[in-house]
C-alpha cells in the first residue's frame, strides 16, 4: 500500500512538472501582450494629443479663412458701391471729405466707432448748395436727405450727435439670422449755374 501511495505521489509531481512547464509559454506571452497593451496605450495617448492639436490647427485655419472671406465681401461690396466713381479710388475719398469723428478704416469701409459725426466736403468754395444724402446697400429704400447746407462760412459741413440713428444696424429676429447693413454717404452741389453734380461715396457702417 505504501508502495503504491509512493508512485503515485511521485506521478503526480512529474504531471505538475509537466504542466508548469507547458504553462510557461502561455505566461511569457500574456506578459508579452499586457507590455504591448501598456505601449498601444502610451501611443494612443501621443496620439490623442497630436489629434486635438491638429483639431486646433484646423479650428483656427477655418477661422482665418472665414475672415478672409468677410474682408474679401466687405471690399467687394465697398467697390460695387463707388461704381459710379469712374476713376476715383477709395484712397481718393480723403481729398473730397473730411472726417471729424473717431473711426477707423478696415476693408475699405469707415468703421464709425463714436455717436458724435461730422462730415466735411472739400473744396466747392463756389457752390449755391450742398445737400448731404445717406443710401443704405442692399435694399430697396432710395436715398435719404440728411442735411442741406447753403452757408459755406464754416464750410460745407454735416453735423450729427447720434449718427447710429442713421447708420444702424439691424435687429436680428427671434430666429436668430442677422443682417447688418451697410450705408453710403454722399453730396449733391448744386453750381452757382444751377447745375448739379454728385460727389464720390463713401462707405460706412458702425461698430
Amino acid at each position: 500500500m505504501k508502495k503504491i501511495i509512493i508512485v503515485l505521489l511521485i506521478g503526480l509531481c512529474l504531471i505538475s512538472g509537466c504542466t508548469n512547464k507547458a504553462l510557461e509559454p502561455v505566461n511569457e506571452e500574456k506578459v508579452q501582450l499586457t507590455s504591448e497593451i501598456v505601449e498601444l496605450k502610451k501611443l494612443i495617448s501621443v496620439k490623442d494629443v497630436e489629434i486635438n492639436k491638429l483639431k486646433k490647427v484646423n479650428i483656427d485655419a477655418n477661422t482665418k479663412l472665414g475672415e478672409l472671406r468677410e474682408s474679401l465681401d466687405l471690399v467687394r461690396l465697398s467697390s460695387i458701391a463707388r461704381l459710379d466713381d469712374y476713376n476715383g479710388t477709395f484712397d481718393d475719398l480723403v481729398k473730397v471729405y473730411r472726417l471729424n469723428s473717431d473711426y477707423d478704416i478696415k476693408d475699405d469701409w469707415y468703421v464709425i466707432n463714436d455717436d458724435y459725426f461730422q462730415m466735411g466736403l472739400l473744396e466747392y468754395e463756389n457752390a449755391k448748395k450742398v445737400d448731404f444724402y445717406s443710401l443704405r446697400l442692399e435694399s430697396d429704400e432710395g436715398p435719404t436727405l440728411l442735411f442741406s447746407d447753403t452757408n459755406h462760412k464754416d464750410g460745407w459741413t454735416y453735423t450729427n450727435e447720434n449718427i447710429k440713428e442713421i447708420i444702424n444696424k439691424q435687429k436680428p429676429p427671434s430666429n436668430g439670422f442677422s443682417f447688418e447693413p451697410f450705408f453710403i454717404i454722399y453730396t449733391e452741389v448744386t453750381l452757382e449755374d444751377g447745375s448739379r453734380i454728385s460727389t464720390s461715396k463713401l462707405p460706412i457702417y458702425n461698430k
